[in-house]
């Protein structure tokens, strides 16, 4: 008897400790990613999500003509550089816009000319501590928008 209660609270302990390491992040993006001025508005396409050290997610954003666009991404700094890839959503996934040529600056604004679905790729260039670890911090990606006024110039993505 005393052997069962002692496995039993074991057995808790461990998913007590389980349950206290997760972590949630479903506002991240809102409460650490930077902000652009009063004149952008708020898209709810952004998102927060759990990251491991290396990890790629992508996600698909749609864009409409005549707005400009402000992205912001940030993240736990377990999780190293933070690269932003922005591609075409069609067959060739045309590469608009990389991150890593600019020092993994953490956010960049962008117009757009005509409606269009855009994939963002997002990957963590981490190193994991061990091969098999399975530790997750937030990341957090901030999508914001505003009609563009002066739409002469709008010229999407510059390089």
């Amino acid at each position: 008897m005393m052997r069962a209660l002692k496995t039993l609270l074991i057995f808790i302990f461990t998913i007590c400790s389980f349950i206290a390491y997760s972590q949630s992040c479903p506002n991240y993006h809102i409460d650490e990613c930077r902000w652009a001025g009063d004149s952008f508005l708020y898209s709810r396409q952004s998102r927060s999500a759990l990251y491991t050290a290396g990890m790629t997610s992508e996600f698909v954003i749609t864009v409409y003509g005549g707005e400009e666009y402000y992205v912001s991404v940030v993240g736990d700094k377990k999780l190293g550089n933070i690269r932003i890839k922005v591609m075409e959503d069609n067959k060739e996934k045309t590469a608009l816009y990389d991150n890593s040529r600019y020092k993994y600056e953490g956010y960049f604004y962008f117009k757009n000319e005509t409606s269009r679905n855009l994939i963002l790729e997002v990957t963590t260039e981490g190193k994991k501590k061990f091969s098999q670890s399975l530790e997750r911090f937030c990341l957090g990606v901030l999508i914001q928008f505003r009609n563009d006024i002066d739409q002469k110039t709008s010229t999407g993505f510059e390089e």
